[in-house]
């Protein structure tokens, strides 16, 4: 079992040796609905490695470049450990973060501990197994959409359900049981959910997920918990509390970011309706069409956060040992040096080199089921929905602006 040492706690409000921070960190001020706030916007050619306050009191740097930020989360001198002194904190609130303490936020071999388990459940070969039942959930949920007619939120009956159903059905989680899922996970991800409320719906996930376990020691079924729980729970290499950690962390991860890119990506095509028209002819540009708009639209607004735990080199720039670091992704990903016209939607655009999913040892787990997930919902949407518009009053869209995922609240459409 791997340890995990304690960390000596020191002052993590000490100012950067550097000058005054130039700016808050977030900023949710954007010039449209896809593109990053402005004022980061302009540090990424003046200052790619930028001070800026934090909503804790911290001080700490963002990272805006792609390769700053490729080597912030590639380099072990960084650290994904949110126990360490001086990692960054971006509530202003005391809130214990959502994915703390879950093996996301471990390094080197603690970590890998835990990715061995599971790479093998998010291969290629076994994500592409799963297409036909993917595609059946989304068919499902588009019957739901044309039951409710013109006007209908793909949010609510495609964006929140497609990607909670598939998750459900990878742990083995009945079908029945995945509204309520879907609500405890909306509390976990709202920005203004306070301490009380987040651990009241871990609690509940995990509360739900323990009967789950209880039952796969009983019964021999084919699905991820099970497979947890005869490989690992049962041999003793993992406890009961490991696999209820990484399930409900499985649960919420494999949720949120892609029901979001599902609502966002929808209004994005529907307002480049060239892009849109060009999609509709060549439905072979689709995986291209999922990487350009993962890109472009990059969900995680809020960017990776990272401690230094020895001085590192980032874009000129000295990160001192116990320095936090915010590597934005949504930055990364518009980065000219990289990504020709990056401020374009293009989805001819060989954009598969992003950074939406993350980099280095911590990329997401899941980043083949949720490129399946949105190659087969865009495309059943637009083979089912050949007219798709944006509805009647939806010139302005519903943000979530403030949220940790950025996306639409809702987006009615017609046909």
């Amino acid at each position: 079992m791997p340890s995990h040492p304690a960390h000596p706690q020191t002052d993590t409000t000490a100012p950067l040796d550097t000058p005054a921070p130039e700016l808050d960190f977030p900023q949710f001020d954007r010039p449209g609905p896809f593109d990053p706030p402005q004022a980061f916007t302009e540090l990424r050619g003046r200052c790619p490695v930028a001070p800026a306050k934090l909503p804790s009191g911290q001080t700490s740097w963002l990272v805006t470049s792609f390769e700053g930020v490729r080597t912030v989360l590639s380099d072990p001198r960084f650290s994904s450990d949110m126990s360490r002194p001086g990692f960054p904190n971006l509530y202003a609130k005391p809130v214990d973060p959502v994915l703390k303490g879950t093996f996301i936020r471990m390094d080197g071999e603690d970590h890998m501990f835990y990715r061995r388990m599971l790479i093998g459940e998010f291969s290629v070969k076994r994500v592409e197994a799963m297409r036909p039942v993917v595609t059946r959930i989304t068919d499902e949920a588009l019957d739901r959409l044309a039951a409710a007619g013109p006007g209908a939120d793909v949010v609510e009956h495609v964006a929140l359900v497609v990607p909670s159903r598939v998750i459900c059905h990878v742990l083995g989680v009945p079908h029945s049981d995945h509204g309520s899922f879907a609500d405890l996970l909306q509390t976990l991800f709202d920005a203004s959910s306070d301490r009380d409320q987040i651990n009241a719906a871990k609690q509940g996930l995990v509360s739900y997920l323990d009967a789950l376990v209880t039952d796969r020691e009983q019964h021999d079924r084919d699905d991820l918990l099970g497979r947890l729980v005869r490989g690992h729970l049962v041999t003793g290499e993992l406890t009961r509390q490991e696999v209820l950690t990484i399930a409900w962390m499985l649960l919420a991860a494999g949720h949120e970011t892609t029901a979001h890119m599902i609502g966002l990506g929808t209004a994005a095509l529907l307002r480049h309706p060239d892009q849109l028209e060009l999609l509709r002819r060549e439905p072979q540009l689709m995986p291209r069409a999922v990487d350009e708009l993962l890109r472009y639209l990059t969900v995680m607004q809020l960017g990776m956060t990272r401690v230094a735990v020895t001085d590192a080199e980032v874009d000129g720039r000295t990160v001192a040992a116990g320095e936090g670091v915010v590597a934005l992704l949504a930055l990364a990903n518009r980065d000219p040096a990289v990504f020709e016209r990056p401020d374009e939607l293009d989805i001819r655009r060989d954009a598969r080199r992003h950074l939406a999913f993350g980099y280095g040892p911590h990329q997401c787990l899941g980043h083949t089921l949720a490129r399946l997930e949105l190659e087969v919902v865009f495309g059943r949407l637009l083979e089912r929905f050949p007219a798709l518009r944006l509805a009647a009053g939806e010139a302005d869209l519903e943000l979530r602006r403030e949220a940790i995922v950025y996306g639409v609240s809702r987006l009615a459409v017609d046909w």
